[in-house]
């Protein structure tokens, strides 16, 4: 992100040079003008009217694409196309985005076959995500581009003795391969789309000679996809090798990054309950939304009980797997509108100019991605062709007219614009170094923190926050840092160096709150800053329960949050709301086995045994039959 950030400063400021030099208003006036404009605006409001405004400006931390800089970066990389690109420059384009394509799918390849399983967490193996870091995210980006080899194929009529032949065929043939390793089923439904599309517009309205000459390259591309999926063999199909062997096809196992892919509770059933979800969201922000990019706080108030239920409850779900109820849960109705109506006029772009294959070929991609943003979110390479295809097809259809007049020599008006426009240029890319640097430094202070070096961690986030005082995120960090130096001071028994920290933590960890008022993720950190304390001085408990009843106002269905606050009432011997407490969180999450422990436990202490033996058993022959702990304490009191 931080890279189209870069990148959209340079080329809109050589744009707006480029119109000094001319003396030209240079900009093209496109159909998609108005529903950018309204689209932008309707995000500006939202950004505005937000829950969480810097998480709606800069988008969610970790994921950044889809903040209103974002929608700003990408609505000018499309108004600089359409306006300055011409159709030879479109085309050398599209080949550079296809040469990295092709490394990338390499790469894609090679990790399929091992290249490095050893340094990833998941099991890279079966299923690859190469250089975009998630399977389904490569599967769209490929998936986007595939339709345009097709389109060169075709341009070389078939000669088996041109080289540019085998090399588009090879290509192909390689982002489809990649394509079956990620092993995405919203991929596969979005390579579907795009065959059928292009297949279908390129045979349209043709002539019966003309339908004749794409028979053999259908039949010849349709059958390397069909032996691809033979050889290869797919979730849905079995390889050549396990019809031989009489073996079922491999069912998918989803072992990549997100929370919806990470085994357990099939993941088409995690994404109907996130997605009921979302649209609860929308229901009780219905104009303008919660704010961009804030559905990691919105969803937790609106939860649905039985998301407790599934393998990933404990996910933070930052996106609602659905790009178009994302719109609605973030944007509100007025935001998926508007966002509707720049896809539709795209599409009635693509459509006009049904007769061009290479825009076919275009239409087919940006197909495929509205199919595969149904079951996923968009990221910077997709949210980049979705954006720059509709641009290409417009150059392709019309060439630009002929450029103005360049003065060699300019005049001080034009020498003071220049400058004007180098300054502001260098200030918003000092901007955004600034920006960058204090990521990376509070990445390092993270990192630290992670291997128990608070110290060393509090000197990085403090650099950090002096680059950037207004990032909650890195507040909260050091919060947790001034408390495990508080701790470990308390245990040296240096009592007075153990408050003095004890108290930065506490005050940075009321600045995160001023600055994210409505961030559940920080509510949550907030409660394990004071647990932590608490080792110091025990009162810090009552903190960590107000913190605790703080963040179930903002997930009233999220079980972990009770069981927390029994353990703390229990701590305080409040054993009555701790009792009400845990049976809240068993009444959300039925196989919660550390609730019934916990519950059973304190009905042992208020000699209830027969009801603690219900909830002992109930561990033990519904929940987990090996569950020492359980065991134990059924044993003590028979």
């Amino acid at each position: 992100m931080v890279l189209v950030y870069i990148l959209t400063t340079l080329i809109t400021g050589t744009w707006l040079a480029e119109m000094i030099i001319e003396k030209k208003f240079v900009f093209r006036r496109t159909i998609l003008d108005i529903p950018i404009l309204a689209f932008i605006g309707s995000q500006i409001i939202s950004t505005i009217l937000s829950i969480d405004p810097l998480t709606s400006f800069l988008g969610y931390y970790s994921r950044f694409n889809g903040g209103l800089a974002s929608v700003f970066c990408y609505a000018l990389l499309y108004w600089a196309f359409v306006s300055v690109i011409d159709i030879k420059q479109t085309m050398k384009l599209i080949y550079i985005t296809l040469g990295s394509a092709t490394l990338v799918a390499i790469y894609g390849v090679l990790e399929h076959f091992g290249i490095d399983k050893n340094l990833w967490v998941q099991d890279v193996q079966s299923r690859v995500f190469s250089t975009l870091g998630q399977p389904n995210w490569l599967a769209a980006w490929l998936i986007a581009l595939t339709p345009a080899t097709w389109y060169l194929i075709l341009t070389t009529n078939f000669n088996f003795r041109d080289y540019k032949f085998w090399l588009y065929f090879s290509l192909s043939i390689l982002l489809f391969w990649t394509t079956i390793f990620t092993k995405s089923r919203s991929g596969y439904l979005g390579f579907a789309t795009a065959f059928i599309i292009f297949w279908a517009l390129a045979v349209w309205k043709k002539k019966k000679d003309e339908i004749g000459k794409l028979i053999i390259p259908f039949i010849i591309i349709g059958v390397s996809v069909f032996a691809v999926c033979l050889i290869s063999g797919t979730e849905l199909t079995p390889s050549i090798g396990q019809l031989i062997s009489h073996k079922p096809a491999t069912a998918l196992t989803d072992t990549s990054t997100t929370a919806l892919e990470t085994g357990g509770t099939e993941s088409g059933t995690i994404r109907k309950i996130v997605w009921k979800g979302a649209i609860q969201v929308w229901l009780h922000y219905p104009i303008f939304g919660t704010g961009i990019e804030t559905f990691a706080f919105s969803y937790f108030k609106y939860r649905p009980p039985e998301h407790n239920l599934t393998s990933e409850w404990q996910f933070i779900y930052n996106k609602a797997h659905n790009e178009y109820l994302n719109f609605m849960a973030n944007s509100g109705t007025v935001g998926i509108l508007t966002y509707l109506s720049v896809i539709g006029f795209s599409i009635y772009v693509f459509v006009k100019n049904r007769k061009n294959l290479l825009i076919v070929s275009l239409f087919a991609g940006y197909l495929s991605l509205l199919v595969t943003n149904f079951f996923g979110f968009s990221v910077v390479p997709t949210q980049l062709e979705l954006f720059l295809f509709p641009a290409m097809a417009f150059v392709i259809a019309k060439e630009l007219p002929t450029s103005g007049n360049k003065s060699d020599n300019l005049n001080g008006i034009q020498k003071f614009f220049l400058l004007v426009i180098v300054f502001c240029g260098l200030s918003v890319l000092f901007a955004i170094g600034k920006y960058w640097y204090a990521d990376t430094l509070y990445a390092s202070g993270k990192a630290y923190n992670s291997v128990g070096k608070p110290d060393v961690a509090t000197n990085y986030l403090t650099r950090a926050i002096s680059l950037e005082p207004g990032q909650p995120w890195y507040y909260s960090e050091l919060a947790n840092s001034y408390a495990s130096l508080a701790v470990g001071l308390n245990q040296a028994k240096d009592t007075a160096d153990a408050q003095k920290y004890s108290d930065l933590a506490v005050t940075t960890s009321d600045k995160v709150a001023a600055l994210a008022p409505a961030n559940f993720i920080f509510k949550m950190s907030r409660f394990g800053v004071f647990v932590m304390l608490s080792t110091v001085n025990p009162n810090y408990l009552l903190q960590a329960q107000a913190a605790l009843l703080d963040a179930i106002n903002s997930a009233p269905t999220y079980a972990s949050l009770y069981y927390n606050l029994g353990l703390t009432y229990a701590r305080t011997n409040q054993t009555d709301l701790a009792i009400q407490a845990l049976q809240k969180a068993i009444e959300l999450k039925a196989d919660y086995a550390d609730a019934r422990l916990a519950y059973a436990i304190l009905l042992i202490g208020q000699k209830q045994n027969a009801e603690a033996k219900v909830q002992l058993n109930y561990i033990l022959t519904k929940i987990d039959p090996n569950n020492s702990l359980a065991k134990q304490t059924l044993a003590s009191i028979k």
